[in-house]
């Protein structure tokens, strides 16, 4: 009876929620993969008829269009289903975004389908998260649950969305906790864990969903060739780096357009015909070409040309607004640039060419963290890819590498660009509504040793409390900041986004 009584319920309710939010969210985005992969294997075998039939092109091109018109339509209707939606679950949690669930959820599946099933540049992973998230949200009005027990849900759902697209349990966590929180709890930890576990049993096991990718074992990279791998790093953050200015210029690009910006994903739609008709093997997100570089050795002339290729068209699928995401865009492009360099290092230093895997699998590791500033969740995805940690160490180099060149050029985390982007161009309006903003104090930062009175906020911005060590108080003028302790900080909900971003730049 007393171990009854000494039982948390209120961490094991977080489980079962989090469970059936694992559960509904396994479901939906089981059920989108099978409608992408089965409307893209569907298209590809129609581009290689219409190779031998171009007669029929015409009607196709139509199709095409006609696709584009309802995604259109889609997004006409509902603007937060463009995109991959990360950034969009990233403000619903810090409270710069309110978002219609049920609306995001079935315009998204929707639009994602016809958009990625087409054979456009896009991955599947960021509309899963943010279906994910949906689906969350969904939960904690069905049990009509508070803001706070929202976000717990929201972000379960996002890592369940994650899992269920990756077949990665764990670093859909760390993605999470890495990319959307920055931060540690205890009860979101529990909740997501219990999300995404129950998320990949329900799309592995019941639906029979598999890895997009089989990458295979790799060999054990030598040590004296350690020194390719950080200058692999370098170059990976410094591709990444234009890779997120020209992402992040393209909406400005397309609004030179004279036309409605729903009106956008024309562009795309109308490019991937004759893309289709004469390079059926380019379609898609880029899972081909990773699976390509996987099983063969292109030449490094042929491996530019496609890289090239599918950097330009990557951007103008994405930065149309189509609901679609960049993981594996991202993480193609990156297999790109390490397949190049290990011809290169395989030519100039006389590395075995068993390890030319190695520096694709690497490269793809590198480039994600060069482009969303979350090493320890692409160190962890790749492993998950791999299913091996033999190479923990090499990988963890690159990664590493490219996330501290990174840091130096200048690149922010991609999302949190995005969402910045996103919102400021709206006009900062009073909402008489107090929001929170949780800041935590990072290690040799310069908050770390900051008295409370040395620390300056936005106007309209106060610091309330402070959170250290599971006690919360009110700090004095000469309170010192240490490490791990949780800011609170107050503003208007109209306020938050510039405030967040003026008060990011002290950690």
């Amino acid at each position: 009876m007393n171990a009854w009584h000494h039982l948390d319920w209120s961490k094991i309710s977080y489980v079962s929620k989090g469970m059936l939010v694992g559960a509904v969210s396994g479901v939906v985005i089981s059920l989108l993969r099978a409608s992408v992969e089965f409307l893209l294997e569907t298209t590809r075998d129609i581009y290689y008829f219409l190779g031998e039939n171009p007669a029929w092109t015409i009607g196709w091109f139509i199709l095409m269009l006609l696709f584009a018109f309802a995604i259109a339509l889609l997004i006409k209707h509902e603007p937060d289903i463009k995109g991959s939606g990360i950034q969009d679950i990233e403000g619903q949690l810090h409270g710069s975004l309110d978002l219609n669930w049920f609306s995001i959820l079935w315009r998204k599946f929707i639009g994602g389908t016809l958009a990625i099933g087409s054979g456009l540049a896009l991955g599947r992973e960021g509309p899963s998260i943010q279906l994910g998230g949906a689906v969350g949200q969904g939960v904690n009005d069905y049990l009509k649950g508070g803001r706070s027990q929202q976000s717990i849900l929201v972000s379960a759902g996002a890592s369940a969305g994650l899992a269920a697209a990756f077949n990665a349990p764990v670093s859909s966590i760390l993605f999470v906790l890495e990319e959307m929180h920055r931060k540690f709890s205890g009860i979101l930890l529990l909740t997501a864990f219990s999300a995404s576990i129950t998320a990949n049993f329900v799309a592995y096991q019941i639906f029979g969903v598999e890895a997009p990718m089989h990458l295979g074992q790799l060999s054990q990279f030598p040590l004296e060739h350690y020194g390719h791998l950080v200058l692999l790093g370098v170059f990976l953050a410094l591709v990444g780096w234009v890779y997120q200015e020209v992402l992040l210029y393209m909406p400005k690009l397309y609004k030179k357009l004279p036309v409605p910006p729903y009106l956008y994903v024309f562009i795309p739609f109308i490019l991937v015909v004759p893309i289709g008709v004469f390079f059926p093997t380019m379609l898609g997100g880029g899972t081909e070409v990773i699976n390509l570089l996987n099983e063969s050795s292109p030449t490094l002339w042929l491996l530019l040309s496609i890289f090239i290729f599918r950097f330009i068209f990557s951007h103008i699928s994405y930065g149309s607004g189509l609901p679609g995401g960049i993981f594996i865009p991202v993480l193609s492009l990156g297999a790109l640039v390490g397949s190049m360099y290990g011809n290169g290092a395989l030519t100039l230093s006389g590395i075995d060419a068993v390890f030319l895997r190695s520096f694709i699998i690497y490269a793809m590791g590198g480039f994600l963290t060069s482009v969303t500033k979350a090493p320890l969740t692409s160190v962890m995805l790749i492993t998950e890819m791999t299913g091996s940690v033999t190479h923990l160490m090499p990988l963890a180099v690159v990664c590493l590498s490219a996330y501290v060149v990174s840091d130096f050029v200048g690149s922010e985390p991609i999302y949190e660009e995005l969402l910045y982007r996103k919102v400021n161009p709206k006009p900062r309006l009073f909402q008489g509504e107090v929001a929170e903003i949780n800041m935590q104090v990072e290690v040799g930062t310069t908050l770390d040793g900051m008295m409370a009175k040395n620390l300056i906020t936005p106007d309209g911005a106060h610091l309330v409390k402070i959170l250290r060590h599971d006690h919360e108080f009110i700090p004095h003028r000469d309170t010192v900041f240490t490490p791990g302790d949780e800011l609170v900080i107050t503003t208007d909900k109209g306020y938050i986004s510039d405030v967040r971003k003026e008060l990011y730049k002290y950690n």
